[in-house]
């Protein structure tokens, strides 16, 4: 080769590397992916079932993404299906982050989207690997007079009682969506409520039998014996008269919940809690929650109280509180995690924290923290009671692991009953949570056996015994079994109180359906004929109002109308009794008993109120009630 052939060849090979190098450097990640356009439709399985997906890709772009089909859960699983195809689309990117609270939805979503991509001949790969870079923001630095941490049930009904009493109000949620556990909730809510209760069928003998025994126990305090005449002389007047309609009264309320907690709960907060309750109802009712006529009993509540809004679940809260709350003014900041209550000459003045990952730090006259419990923190839970194992799951949502509570206790906060901590026998085996059964709209529409088809419970008792009971059952398992008399449960179009569809759950295989209960029990792995020796007994117990086993005294119909559905069920942990002490106007006190300047707290992250055992439905009666009074006390204050 002559040296001008061998230049030529250098510099060819010069520019060729070159140009190589520049197309290296100058692509992005997902570059280079290319799509067959046109519009694809994909499947994958999310939290409630099948999510149906069209993906639309148009000059080398995902153009659009439309969910066709869902039935994810209102209020959870709806946020990432109206989160997620926007973020895709926007960021040309499958990297984007799950959904808190809906990491199965979101997770569906984009395997749904990934099937599109590779339909149209795309990289899935290199589409993940795009990161997804949100534009600069600034930081959150605001001022107003009432900051509230938390967008669930507690949290907006303060934030809508302050905003309604004149204040100017900020709420701050850390996650994508308002809700909390409030929108995981099944929705009763316990009132004494004459009006409704007259229409329902008079108490056994039996359950007559366990109000008088309230009035015969050894007084803890003056107030409460006072309260114990008083139902005396309830029942006295009742049984006096046509004694043709439910009885209940205030003082029977107050007295299972004091007894439900182990006399452990403080009595002036009980008694806050029973006789606001009914007004506090109606109070939500202005605000556009839609109640229902029925009166149930949910499990653990003791007494046919509940009261349901018209889809019988949590959501119909937070969608009512939530649309107030805009209306009345209140600015409501999602994705913003607040983390340090600022302090300054001893005063509460407001928050720091994050919001959309810039600093946020918002000024105010008074803090109201509701930010739930701890169920969810595996390591506090287990501080505080050590047989909580990590296998345990919980019925919260991811987010509430006590942050609230530590906030409060580094500023001082006095922590009280941190080591009741409550449980259900009621959880889904896949994750704890509470759907995806059929039984849900009160107890008087089911039972439930063990593996061997044999009850082993009242299934109308405190929460914390039936826990118990079910722990000792094999594998604690247990079946609930419910029938076509539960209308109330299933509504008109097949859905359960839950959200679910009771056809998918059939045809997943998570819940059982069949037109006997031998075939019931086949499908179980159950004998026939112990199901069916087990069935009849409870049967005849609910005709003659008395459980000879197990001692039940709630009934309703006997469950004789096929089909007949088997669910299955597993302990939970629930809910956390413990946390923040504040008085009687939601003030946060220190360990002496004095407030702290400034701060308030309402709902789940407070304690004191349900003792050592919450009685089922009164914890939605809980932050309503306080989260009422805390928004009314926070106005109070920026008024003066």
């Amino acid at each position: 080769m002559n040296l001008r052939k061998h230049r030529l060849l250098v510099i060819t090979l010069v520019i060729i590397i070159g140009i190589s190098l520049t197309g290296c450097t100058g692509k992005k990640t997902g570059e280079d992916t290319s799509y067959k356009s046109g519009t694809y439709t994909t499947e994958a399985e999310g939290y409630g079932g099948v999510i149906k997906v069209e993906t639309t890709f148009t000059d080398g772009k995902i153009d659009k993404i439309n969910i066709l089909e869902n039935s994810e859960t209102v209020g959870i699983g709806s946020v990432a299906i109206e989160q997620l195809p926007k973020e895709i689309v926007q960021y040309q990117s499958l990297g984007v982050d799950v959904v808190s609270g809906a990491t199965r939805t979101s997770n569906a979503i984009i395997e749904a989207v990934s099937k599109a991509v590779e339909k149209a001949g795309g990289d899935v790969q290199a589409l993940k690997d795009v990161p997804v870079v949100k534009e600069e923001g600034n930081d959150v630095i605001k001022e107003t007079e009432v900051v509230v941490i938390g967008g669930g049930g507690a949290g907006l009904a303060a934030a809508v009682a302050a905003a309604d009493n004149g204040a100017k109000v900020i709420l701050v949620e850390k996650t994508a969506a308002l809700g909390g556990n409030t929108v995981r909730a099944g929705g009763p809510y316990n009132a004494v409520d004459p009006a409704r209760q007259e229409d329902v069928d008079p108490a056994d003998e039996n359950s007559m039998q366990k109000a008088r025994d309230l009035t015969n126990v050894e007084p803890k305090n003056d107030r409460h014996a006072e309260l114990m005449q008083e139902l005396k002389d309830d029942i006295e007047a009742y049984e006096n008269g046509t004694k043709d309609y439910l009885f209940d009264s205030l003082a029977l309320h107050k007295l299972q919940t004091y007894d439900g907690g182990d006399y452990v709960g403080k009595l002036e907060f009980i008694e806050e809690l029973v006789e606001k309750s009914l007004p506090t109802s109606q109070w939500m009712a202005e605000n556009g929650v839609q109640w229902t006529d029925e009166i149930t009993t949910v499990p653990g509540g003791l007494w046919p109280r509940a009261h349901l809004p018209f889809n019988a679940a949590g959501y119909d809260y937070i969608k009512a509180s939530e649309d107030t709350a805009r209306d009345l003014g209140v600015e409501i900041l999602l994705n913003s995690k607040a983390t340090e209550l600022i302090v300054e000459d001893g005063n509460v003045v407001g928050i720091k924290g994050e919001s959309d990952g810039k600093n946020m730090e918002i000024r105010a006259k008074v803090v109201i923290i509701a930010t739930g419990g701890f169920a969810a923190n595996i390591e506090m839970r287990q501080k505080y009671d050590p047989s909580l194992t990590e296998n345990l799951p919980t019925t919260n949502s991811p987010a509430i692991v006590g942050d609230g509570i530590t906030m409060a206790e580094k500023v001082g906060a006095n922590l009280i009953g941190m080591e009741y901590i409550q449980s259900l026998p009621l959880g889904n085996p896949v994750d704890g949570t509470l759907n995806s059964w059929i039984g849900g709209a009160g107890v008087e529409y089911y039972y439930q056996v063990n593996k061997e088809g044999k009850r082993f419970m009242a299934e109308d008792g405190r929460r914390d015994t039936m826990t118990a009971s079910l722990l000792a059952q094999p594998d604690a398992l247990s079946y609930v079994i419910s029938s076509a008399n539960n209308d109330v449960d299933i509504n008109e179009t097949g859905i359960n109180i839950w959200g679910d569809d009771v056809e998918k759950l059939v045809e997943d295989g998570v819940v059982f359906r069949a037109d006997t209960i031998e075939e019931l029990a086949a499908q179980i792995g159950i004998d026939p004929q112990v199901l069916r020796e087990t069935h009849d007994t409870f049967n005849s117990y609910v005709a003659a109002g008395k459980d000879d086993d197990f001692g039940r005294t709630l009934f309703g119909e006997q469950l004789d109308e096929a089909p007949f559905y088997a669910s299955p069920r597993v302990p939970t942990v629930h809910h956390t009794m413990g946390g923040i002490e504040i008085d009687l106007d939601n003030h946060v006190l220190d360990a002496n008993g004095n407030r702290i300047p400034g701060l308030l707290a309402a709902g789940e992250v407070t304690g004191g109120i349900h003792g050592s055992n919450r009685l089922g439905g009164n914890a939605l009666v809980d932050i309503h009630v306080f989260g009422k009074k805390a928004g009314e006390e926070a106005a109070r204050m920026v008024n003066e």
